[in-house]
């Protein structure tokens, strides 16, 4: 909070008011785990009469008041009630927060998603042997997570990243977390925040920092997005696990989350997104297993690189840092280089095609170029280098810094030197640089489904959706029509039976980055603010 003495009318505020809170927070604490008091009316009427005198009230206010309301008003361990009691409080935070920005009514969300993931813990742990009541339960928590996640998508579009004269930071940040999560209030900070944000990794929750200059409200509320994004996400596929089709869940999940991130608009919520999937392994996988935490890291990888969200590209929208929206694409860099890695690890040769064509088509090697060349001057170069893939690009900007630019922050130590075995064990040819090479699109690849020197006209569409992926076939047809050329005939060899699908080298020198930005601009099909990017764009759409 904003260190500022006590004003003319009596109000708390600065560093008495935060004195004040601290007090009340360890005279809460002392009470409740060691009397067992649950009478606590006191702390509620000089808290209530706190939040109804500030016409902005600090989220710390918030927290603490509803906390003690939350733990005064607590009932049995049954289920159904407990989710109600869980629906109250998202009422209260709600409607104590309406006054405040976006961003700050979005953060205020934490506990209620801190207490809606350990009760779906605690039901998924029983398994199949759940009874009625345990199934009404997930189906009231099913629609509250609803409610939650539309509630954030109104915030996000509300204003979402003008202050509007509230607080950018909280105080007390981890005392106020000890009086959520009271039973683990014994433990240390870190402990504490891995049981209040469960759905985060260790990583995120020391994005946070220390507490000496209190932490942002919109990293905070970034973290929230994130949770209530994946708590849903977890709920819809057990939902929809049984008596529906792989294909068809990861259809409707696709849809589902471009939908969600392009509602959000959050591009903290985006940057924690990006590193969380670099991570081995998503949160979720306590409440879904492997297999399925699998499968949604596939749709999200699908999600933030197939698809250009308009948001992340205006200054205005994003209300971010230019720092930080530099690490962010330099994050997201590394989330394609990654994914596509690990299509090419399992063979999955059309993914990695599609990832490497949504990379070029995209803003992103335009304004990274554009920001590192504006550090060192050489911007009048930068339309006449050739990044095609991401590893081109990587290894670009890791030259950069024997320059002297710092394009890798402090905090990225690992990723960056986990890039540079990466581009060592690649074998980096420098000759992907040169700009001589004219190749048309169509040499990018071909298939061929007779293993001769026939070449696959229009009347073998058939056949050769019947040996490749459909979305492979999308992919030729895509670069096959923006060339008005006649093909030439291609020739190749099989040694074995069966259609094969054959990869022609090829150079994409010519390309420039300047002509990849062209293209994003004029080519793709824009909808609900985000570009889809083929060949994977039908899988998208439902």
């Amino acid at each position: 909070m904003a260190q500022i003495e006590t004003q003319s009318n009596g109000i708390l505020t600065g560093k008495h008011y935060e004195n004040m809170l601290k007090e009340s927070i360890d005279r809460f604490l002392e009470e409740f785990q060691k009397k067992k008091n649950t009478d606590f009316s006191g702390f509620t009427s000089i808290f209530f009469r706190f939040l109804q005198s500030r016409l902005i009230p600090p989220l710390e206010t918030i927290w603490f008041y509803s906390s003690v309301k939350f733990l005064s008003n607590k009932s049995d361990d049954d289920l159904i009630r407990r989710v109600l009691e869980i629906r109250d409080l998202f009422q209260l935070l709600s409607a104590s927060s309406a006054p405040c920005n976006g961003v700050k009514s979005i953060a205020v969300l934490a506990p209620v998603l801190f207490k809606l993931y350990h009760l779906v813990s605690e039901l998924t742990k029983k398994g199949e042997s759940v009874g009625v009541r345990e199934k009404k339960a997930m189906r009231e928590i099913e629609g509250l997570v609803d409610g939650v996640v539309g509630y954030i998508s109104i915030c996000g579009c509300n204003g979402g990243n003008d202050d509007g004269g509230d607080d950018l930071s909280v105080s007390c940040f981890g005392d106020l977390v000890k009086v959520w999560t009271i039973k683990g209030g014994k433990n240390g900070r870190d402990e504490v925040l891995r049981e209040f944000l469960p759905l985060v990794s260790d990583e995120i929750r020391v994005g946070f920092g220390g507490e000496e200059e209190g932490i942002k409200v919109d990293y905070l509320a970034g973290v929230v997005i994130v949770e209530a994004f994946l708590l849903s996400l977890c709920l819809k596929c057990r939902a929809a696990g049984n008596g529906v089709s792989k294909g068809d869940l990861e259809k409707e999940l696709k849809a589902w989350v471009v939908g969600s991130i392009t509602g959000f608009r959050n591009c903290y919520f985006f940057g924690i997104l990006l590193r969380m999937l670099l991570e081995p392994a998503l949160p979720v996988i306590s409440i879904l297993g492997s297999e399925d935490e699998a499968l949604l890291r596939k749709i999200l990888f699908d999600a933030v690189i197939l698809v250009d969200y308009s948001f992340l590209n205006s200054d205005r929208e994003t209300g971010a840092s230019a720092d930080y929206m530099k690490n962010l694409a330099i994050t997201k860099l590394i989330v394609i280089h990654d994914a596509t890695q690990a299509a090419r690890s399992n063979k999955d040769q059309t993914k990695a095609i599609s990832y490497i064509n949504a990379f070029s088509r995209s803003p992103l090697p335009s304004q990274l170029v554009k920001w590192a060349s504006n550090q060192i001057g050489i911007e009048q170069n930068a339309n006449k280098l050739n990044i095609t893939t991401p590893e081109t690009l990587i290894n670009w900007l890791l030259n950069i810094e024997q320059k002297g630019v710092q394009v890798f922050d402090p905090q990225m130590s690992k990723l960056r030197a986990k890039l540079v075995l990466d581009m060592s064990k690649m074998k980096y040819d420098e000759s992907t640089f040169k700009s001589n090479s004219k190749v048309a699109d169509e040499d990018l690849f071909f298939i061929d489904t007779k293993g001769g020197a026939e070449e696959a006209k229009d009347e073998d569409d058939q056949e050769m959706i019947d040996s490749v992926d459909a979305a492979f076939v999308a992919a030729a047809r895509q670069i096959q029509a923006s060339n008005e050329k006649t093909r030439k005939r291609k020739e190749g060899k099989m040694t074995n039976e069966g259609a094969k699908v054959k990869f022609q080298k090829y150079d994409l020198d010519n390309i420039s980055v300047e002509k990849m930005s062209a293209s994003s601009d004029s080519d793709d099909v824009k909808s609900s603010g985000s570009e889809v990017d083929d060949p994977l764009s039908e899988d998208m759409e439902e």
